[in-house]
This record gives C-alpha cells, structure tokens and sequence, in this order.
C-alpha cells in the first residue's frame, strides 16, 4: 500500500467530507487520519497487478469449467451424431465401459445414447471405448492447450491493462488445438 493522496491540517469540514468521498467512496482508498493530515491508502501498481492476474486466473478457470459443461464443447464420434463433452456424460460412458470390463455388460450387449442432435443410437464396447477417449480429448485441448496458453498470457502480461485486454472464450476455434 502507498499514500495515493493527502490533505493536511487544517482543513475545512467541507474539505474533509470532499477528500473523503472523492478518495474513498469514488476510488475505494482506504482513508487514515494522523495528527497532521488525512491520507488516502491505495494498492502500488505492483499490488494492483497481483490482484487483476489473479482474477483473470480465476476467470480462466471458471470459464474453462463453463464451456466443458455447457454443452458446447462436442466430439463428433460419427458424421454429424455428437456427444457433449461435459463431465456427466464421461462418467456415464466411464461406467458403461466399467461394467464392460466387469462382467455387468457381455461384450455383445448395447447401450442405447442420445446424441446431442437427440438421436438415439446403440453403442458397443468398442464405440463407448472410442468415444471415451475422444471426449478425454475435448476435455485435454481445453485443459491441456488452451487453458495453459490463457495462463501464459497473463503471466507474460505486464500491466493492469495489458491483463484486462485479454480476452477469455473457450468457444473460439474450437478445433483447434
């Protein structure tokens, strides 16, 4: 924290109430009161900078999250028939795979999917086990590639305005990688 203004002794009660709401309810300084004047404490740029990468850190992440589970982030296992690559439907296709490998589902057996076009389609331990992996490979592109480069930018950002201009959106170039 820095000294971002003062207003020394003496001053009018007018002065003081005009200090104090320009500094304070205007621009969020912290206002402290010496024997010799009235200050008004705020963030260096250091600090500011600090606390604007980490939001846009955690925006990252929240929106990163957001796409994955809106439903937007598809993987098209056959031409024109998706599967939303959000975290539910890979733990329903995880389990349909597990009871593949656990005897709860005989290798002939089918599991009947609705896709994203609200088809209804039969899948077989083969088709979940390929689909398995290629929703793990939406998921990776975003947390792997995409994710990592937002977080590079903002480290490599080196002011509260060069951070602000970044903008986050998971939906751009969803192919690529």
């Amino acid at each position: 924290m820095e000294i971002k203004a003062i207003l020394e002794k003496p001053y009018t009660e007018e002065q003081r109430l005009n200090f104090i709401v320009t500094n304070n309810h205007q621009l969020g300084y912290e206002i402290k009161e010496t024997e010799i004047a009235l200050e008004a404490w705020g963030d260096t740029q250091e600090e500011l900078l600090k606390q604007v990468k980490q939001a846009k850190y955690n925006e990252a992440n929240s929106k990163a999250n957001e796409y994955l589970q809106s439903g937007e982030a598809l993987y098209e296992f056959e031409e024109g028939k998706h599967i939303e690559a959000t975290d539910g439907n890979i733990a329903k296709m995880t389990a349909y795979a597990l009871a593949y490998v656990t005897g709860q589902l005989r290798p002939t057996d089918t599991v009947v999917w609705n896709t994203k076009e609200d088809e209804t389609v039969e899948l077989n331990q083969q088709q979940i086990v390929a689909i398995l992996n290629g929703l793990g490979a939406v998921q990776a592109v975003v947390w792997s590639v995409k994710y990592p480069n937002y977080v590079k930018a903002i480290d490599e950002a080196e002011t509260v305005e060069e951070v602000e201009a970044i903008r986050i959106d998971y939906k751009e170039n969803k192919n690529a990688a």
